[in-house]
């Protein structure tokens, strides 16, 4: 880059200029070289000069051919310290950021299995998956082209099937396991690009979720989901499932919906919700801290290794332009319920918006009733030749200290247990003890 005021150099004939020029970008080079080799030879880490002498050694004598790529496959996750961190490759970071802004691609779907077998996990709102009519808690029955007969197997058999496909094709899903192959329970899905959408509103007269293909936006779809009936006529709920993408704008599109429609209380579903960007932890926090005087309140604090402490605020504050004096917030969590959700719960006890006693948690077959326990968090580091290294770089604790770090949000802290199935069916059995246990 050239100064401005740069004080102006004496002409030379051009082609004198010219000959000192490349004999001097030629000494740069060879001096730029010489210096480069310096600092690799002594300031690289002997336990890696050492390490590289063995890999070539192997490479070049070992009586079997040997297969490098796995073997460096097999270092970077070595150095990989913990679950919550990750090596991506460049397709992958590619995919992950397109992820992040919501530009999703496939048919939006994860599935997990159980005694009677595959079930959808999560279904992403706005997906072809969705938009077919598939939803969370049905079985997986089988999939086939449209000219083909159908097929039975596996989750990881459907996916690999699924990424195959540049047609419609068929999925048969249905709330019961052991249902037929048949016309009723064939879903025409389409793999493609898609606006993934994070937010659904209900009421006791209306469902309302987000649609659209370049921006999705907030629609009734109550004819095909359904009103949430045993709701009380002054309540609303929204379930919010992950904190990503347009995730941020949708609450508060449904926060305004919930007051257009005259409701003052919120019961906010975090099920499922494993977390997300801190950006919009902060966002969606500015408008449900109730007792909460600053105009950006902290929401969480990042502590370092040097012990430094970071502050994340609250993007505003306007708790009361939604709910007023006595609007009431109820919380359900479950043991998927991790990170960005975790930090909210805890912003919402810290200002007063929730008791522990106002938060709802799964009571899983085995008795653990907890929310996931994660308190850390990442930064990605982008590597210098494609793909990235995302790595757990501090511990996140609660406006107030708090940290939940392997432990979550348990009934001894005050939250209430519920005796429900992993996955909601046709029926979604917690939500509805928890409106009959609220009186809502």
């Amino acid at each position: 880059m050239k100064e401005k005021n740069a004080a102006p150099q004496r002409a030379r004939p051009r082609r004198v200029w010219r000959v000192l020029s490349a004999a001097l970008a030629l000494l740069l080079l060879a001096a730029a070289f010489a210096a480069g080799w310096l600092v690799c030879g002594y300031r690289i880490d002997p336990r890696l000069k050492r390490l590289g002498w063995m890999i070539d050694t192997l490479e070049e004598n070992y009586y079997h051919a040997v297969d490098t790529d796995a073997l460096y496959d097999e270092l970077y996750d070595a150095v990989v310290p913990d679950a919550f961190s990750h090596l991506y490759s460049e397709e992958e970071y590619d995919a992950l950021v397109a992820e992040g802004e919501g530009n999703n691609a496939g048919v939006g779907i994860s599935l997990v299995s159980d005694a009677d077998g595959a079930r959808f996990f999560r279904v992403t709102e706005n997906s072809p998956a969705c938009l077919a009519g598939i939803r969370a808690g049905m079985y997986l029955l089988g999939w086939g082209t449209e000219d083909g007969s159908p097929v039975t197997g596996s989750a990881t058999e459907l996916i690999g099937f699924v990424k195959t496909q540049t047609q419609p094709f068929y999925i048969y899903a249905a709330w019961d396991a052991g249902a037929a192959l048949s016309e009723e329970n064939a879903y025409r899905v389409q793999a493609r690009a898609y606006k993934a959408a994070y937010c659904v509103y209900r009421d006791g007269t209306g469902t309302f979720a987000f649609r659209g293909e370049e921006k999705a936006v907030l629609q009734d779809v109550t004819q095909t989901a359904g009103a949430l009936t045993s709701l009380a006529d002054d309540t609303a709920y929204i379930r919010l499932d992950a904190f990503d993408g347009n995730c941020a704008a949708e609450f508060k599109e449904c926060l305004s919906l919930m007051k257009s429609r005259g409701k003052t209380h919120l019961i906010l579903d975090l099920r499922g919700n494993g977390g997300g960007y801190m950006d919009d932890l902060r966002a969606i926090a500015a408008h449900l801290l109730r007792d909460a005087s600053e105009k950006r309140p902290v929401v969480a604090r990042a502590v370092f290794r040097s012990g430094d402490a970071v502050e994340y605020r609250a993007s505003g504050n306007d708790f009361a332009a939604y709910f007023g004096k006595n609007g009431k917030v109820t919380v359900l969590a479950d043991e998927n319920s991790a990170s960005a959700s975790e930090c909210l719960i805890g912003a919402l006890v810290d200002y007063g918006t929730i008791a522990f006693s106002d938060i709802y948690l799964r009571r899983a077959e085995d008795g653990v009733c907890r929310t996931y326990g994660k308190g850390v968090m990442q930064s990605t580091f982008p590597a210098p030749d494609g793909g990235a290294f995302r790595l757990t770089v501090a511990e996140i604790v609660w406006p107030q200290g708090k940290s939940i770090h392997g432990v979550g949000v348990t009934p001894a802290d005050g939250a209430v247990p519920v005796d429900a199935p992993a996955l909601a069916g046709e029926e979604d059995v917690f939500l509805e003890q928890v409106i009959a246990a609220l009186g809502a």
